[in-house]
């Protein structure tokens, strides 16, 4: 008789990770997006300084930054994605001085990654240049964080009610196993609200979808609030001998 079996693991679990493994990772780092960190957690902003080039030049625009923060609220490594060359180290200078305030996550501190918009804009008004006619020639936009990625130890540790995808009968009788891999949204209040298909047998995936779009989540807080998470489960079939 040929048995089977069906393995569930959530938030992007590698094939043959365990999950020690998992948690080891989602200690290490966290991403925080779509977008940069809200308000509260910046305790020190430093604004660039306009380079006097770029503003004789009437260079303006938005440099974007990758940042990794460390536990600490310190900012350890930055990254350049977008932004106008000569912009882009005055960016630089000013926020690696920049200071947060450490991130919890059921009282532990993780490091984070996220990203920093800092705006350069010139004042209309001749011979002045700012920010929204400001003082300082260059700020941080920072916008409210509406949706989270999170690793695999995160939405684990939240998981409320799973149900157990059926493995089809077609398949088994095809010998066909292996991995589906979705990619899923959390809502706020813990259900599925968005499911896709990443990769995996087609004769599977369906039966896996079935199964994970009726799992709950306890509601990941952010700063107080419920926030949508962004995630990936896979749910992996394995025939038995």
């Amino acid at each position: 008789m040929r048995l089977w079996s069906v393995l569930v693991l959530c938030g992007g679990l590698g094939i043959g990770q365990t999950w020690a493994q998992a948690a080891g990772e989602a200690a290490g780092k966290v991403r925080l997006g779509d977008g940069p960190l809200p308000p509260p957690l910046v305790l020190v902003r430093v604004a660039p300084m306009y380079p006097p080039l770029a503003r004789t030049a009437a260079v303006q625009g938005t440099v974007v930054l990758d940042a990794a923060v460390s536990k600490t609220g310190d900012v350890t490594e930055l990254k350049l994605i977008s932004g106008a060359a000569m912009l882009a180290p005055a960016a630089i200078d000013a926020v690696k001085q920049w200071k947060y305030k450490p991130y919890l996550v059921n009282g532990v501190a993780f490091d984070i990654t996220t990203e920093v918009a800092v705006i350069f804009q010139l004042d209309p008004r001749p011979g002045e240049a700012g920010v929204n006619g400001g003082e300082q020639a260059g700020a941080a936009k920072v916008s409210p964080v509406s949706r989270m990625r999170v690793s695999s130890g995160v939405t684990a540790g939240l998981l409320l009610r799973r149900v157990d995808p059926v493995y089809p009968q077609e398949a088994k009788d095809a010998h066909i196993q292996g991995t589906v891999i979705l990619h899923a949204i959390i809502s706020r209040e813990g259900s599925i609200e968005g499911l896709t298909v990443v990769t995996g047998p087609a004769e599977l995936a369906g039966a896996a979808m079935d199964a994970v779009k009726q799992w709950k989540y306890k509601p990941y807080l952010f700063n107080g609030e419920p926030i949508e998470l962004d995630t990936t489960i896979e749910v992996r079939y394995q025939l038995s001998r």
